[in-house]
């Protein structure tokens, strides 16, 4: 119960973040713009979507290094994962979908920690992106009040990670905190690696869909601000971020550009995802379709 009652919460809050948008800008102009996009710069983005989530599966993949688990298959969980995530948010999490279906070979403790470290090294790369940014080019940041959520959550992250050397004395977590430590720093630092690799993917995807709209906006000005914009979007505030991703636009990018342009260019970027994500849904069916003519 506890878990619709946040769904809802989170949907209402979504649902009045874009109506307080529809009265900021000229929807007509944002319409006008999504229909205007090359096909060809929507695939692109697409495209890279789907890299960055290779690139997140050979992540996936250090983590699980003796199980009999090929990187095709993780590949396909994880499309499918990024299906719940963006097409079904709310439903089932995506990481909840990659642990159940990875759990009868690698086992329950194992599975959660493999996905907990490709999403804590994941998030260990973004924090440090957009912290180091935050930084060195404070003085040029929008002075709003969610810049300061930036410092906050690497903070947090650190007290968290603080936290995490403490779960092995709990019997119960034990085993998770041993895998989760049996890590060398090679493979950390091969995780990190790859961590950065995707969120240059992702920084790429996003100035595709700024060129594809005419907009010509500097490739260093996207790597400073869409990973602060993808931290704040990350805040459990709305649905998928939407409405919290289209006004971090505005604040970082509609002064240079245009509210109604750089709200454009989120939604883009946001279906590009969404469009992505249906190839998950097609590696769901067929991992369906396979488990029930097994269980049959």
């Amino acid at each position: 119960m506890k878990k619709y009652i946040k769904f809802f919460i989170r949907f209402a809050v979504t649902v009045l973040l874009i109506l307080y948008l529809f009265k900021k800008i000229d929807i007509t102009h944002v319409l006008n713009t999504l229909f205007l996009i090359n096909p060809l710069i929507f695939l692109s983005a697409s495209f890279l979507y789907i890299l960055s989530s290779y690139i997140s599966t050979l992540r996936w993949k250090i983590f699980l290094p003796q199980q009999h688990l090929k990187v095709s298959e993780l590949f396909s969980l994880y499309l499918i994962g990024s299906f719940f995530n963006n097409v079904l948010p709310g439903i089932i999490g995506g990481d909840l979908i990659k642990i159940f279906m990875i759990k009868e070979k690698a086992g329950l403790k194992k599975a959660l920690a493999s996905v907990f470290m490709e999403r804590y090294t994941g998030l260990f790369a973004l924090l440090l992106i957009g912290f180091a940014f935050f930084c060195l080019f404070y003085k040029n940041l929008p002075q709003h009040r969610l810049m300061w959520s930036v410092p906050l959550s690497f903070l947090s992250f650190i007290l968290a990670s603080l936290f995490l050397l403490l779960l092995g004395k709990i019997k119960f977590f034990k085993e998770f905190h041993d895998y989760v430590l049996s890590f060398t720093r090679k493979q950390i630092l091969q995780a990190i690696f790859y961590s950065f690799l995707v969120q240059f993917t992702i920084i790429v995807s996003v100035y595709v869909i700024f060129l594809g709209i005419d907009i010509s906006v500097s490739f260093i000005e996207v790597c400073i601000f869409l990973p602060i914009i993808i931290l704040i979007s990350m805040l459990p505030i709305s649905v998928s971020g939407i409405g919290v991703r289209e006004w971090c636009f505005i604040i970082f990018f509609g002064k240079s550009f245009g509210k109604a342009q750089v709200v454009a260019v989120s939604l883009l970027w946001f279906m590009s995802q969404v469009f992505a994500s249906l190839v998950g849904g097609v590696e769901y069916l067929k991992f369906k379709k396979t488990l029930d003519i097994k269980k049959k």
